[in-house]
């Protein structure tokens, strides 16, 4: 009793000191969610050793209370095999010299080849795999890397089982196989969330097959129910990205259903902080060059762009158009219905504009009431199309607003590169200046960069 407390003591120090490290590291050195993941893999490790090492204590406990009862020390078989080793010499040969007193005897053969039939103990948790595929974790490697290392370690913690991890695609309705290890197939390619009973549990489910009856309802592993299988989901931050399921069909010597569980709980736990952290990651790069209201590229996006389109067009001798844009009637509207009601109608806008304009195209929220779409590869004539294209169809447009309906005119610039403009800072200024005419002149208009000169 005293030792486990020792133990847990040790355990809970060490889990601690690895919280502390890992706030005080500074955010510039590992971001917040590499700290919530080195945490949870801190303390799944240290939970595992601490498994091991209660485990090993125990059956060193056992193996005191009840000895074997045929053993005997090894220093008693040195005169049974040298008593027989002179009988037999003496039967065979009984005129030649005496055999030899038994201090002058070798080490007794059947006890050396004895000792060395004793099997080296096998590693229960290959930690030095398991490092490495950690260190991918904390580097914070692409998804590609970190699945491949993942791949590589499952055969060596799971030694002669069978494996498929699946993971949601751009459909949330099924998952599909990543990747397969093992000798056997124990699942198809797809999967359906329902057809595993750790979906609607959230948590590791066990199937035994050896049992007289298998009560967990994983109908998905039809192809090779034999052994015991493992399905465990792949969760972060109350999130559900996959499933990964181990089968084995005869656990090895020494080990059992709960030590296979824990394993299979930790690689689970780690790998699901991994995808969560990946997956906000994707949300923040998403959310950082996306426009929160119209969900169009956001205005940083759209300068970086165009700078990168220039430089293109500049290399390979081609034009670049771009457009601005504002509704007429945002001033009434702000009037009228409030802010939420231009807010409706510029989200309206966004969620058109892209099927006014090309694939290539990119549609941008410029800055408040303004829109701003760039060309890439469009001259002119290309641009200025696009842009009455673009008015005429928002003039067309009515939306369903409280008991009335909202609707627009748009006031457009076009400025095109290199007939305007030869840099980023004048292709913008020259597009904004036109749409400020176009807007003066009475809107539902375009507007094209020449006619600034003549009104100056």
């Amino acid at each position: 009793m005293n030792m486990s407390i020792l133990y847990y003591l040790v355990w809970l120090l060490a889990f601690v000191a690895g919280v502390v490290l890992s706030f005080y590291a500074p955010e510039t050195t590992l971001s917040i969610g590499v700290k919530f993941i080195f945490v949870g893999v801190w303390g799944s490790v240290l939970g595992f050793i601490l498994y091991i090492v209660a485990r090993r204590a125990i059956q060193d406990n056992e193996n005191e209370e009840e000895p074997a009862p045929n053993l005997r020390p090894i220093t008693e078989l040195v005169p049974v095999v040298a008593s027989e080793l002179a009988k037999s010499a003496s039967e065979e040969s009984p005129s030649e010299t005496p055999a030899p007193e038994p201090a002058e005897v070798k080490a007794p053969t059947r006890a050396t080849a004895a000792l060395k039939t004793v099997p080296e103990p096998r590693e229960l948790f290959p930690l030095s795999d398991w490092d490495d595929f950690c260190k991918q974790i904390l580097r914070n490697r692409p998804f590609s890397e970190v699945v491949g290392v993942l791949e590589n370690v499952l055969p060596k913690l799971f030694p002669g089982a069978a494996g498929v991890l699946y993971m949601y695609g751009d459909a949330q309705s099924e998952m599909h196989k990543i990747f397969s290890f093992g000798d056997y197939v124990i699942s198809g390619d797809t999967m359906m969330p329902a057809e595993c009973a750790s979906f609607n549990l959230g948590g590791i489910v066990v199937n035994d097959y050896t049992a007289d009856k298998v009560t967990a309802g994983c109908t998905h592993l039809h192809y090779h129910s034999q052994g015991v299988a493992f399905c465990a989901p792949i969760e972060g931050l109350e999130e559900h990205f996959g499933t990964l399921c181990i089968q084995v069909d005869k656990l090895p010597e020494g080990e059992d259903i709960d030590f296979w569980k824990a394993k299979v709980s930790i690689v689970s736990a780690t790998f699901g902080l991994y995808v969560a952290n990946q997956n906000l990651n994707i949300r923040f790069q998403q959310h950082s060059i996306r426009d929160n209201l119209t969900g169009l590229f956001n205005k940083r996006y759209m300068e970086e762009s165009l700078r990168r389109e220039i430089f293109s067009a500049t290399r390979h001798k081609t034009p670049i158009g771009i457009i601005m844009l504002y509704p007429d009637e945002i001033p009434q509207l702000q009037e009228k219905r409030g802010r939420h009601a231009v807010e409706q109608m510029l989200w309206e806008i966004g969620q058109r504009l892209p099927g006014y304009i090309r694939n290539e195209d990119i549609p941008c929220r410029y800055k408040g009431d303004v829109f701003c779409v760039i060309l890439p590869g469009a001259d002119y004539k290309i641009t200025k199309d696009r842009a009455e294209k673009i008015r005429h169809e928002i003039s067309q447009l009515q939306v369903a607003y409280g008991d009335g309906i909202l609707k627009t005119s748009l006031s457009l610039g076009v400025s095109v590169m290199p007939i305007h403009a030869i840099d980023v800072q004048t292709l913008i200024a020259t597009a904004e200046a036109s749409m400020q005419v176009a807007s003066k002149s009475g809107g539902n208009r375009v507007v094209p960069a020449e006619a600034l000169n003549k009104q100056l």
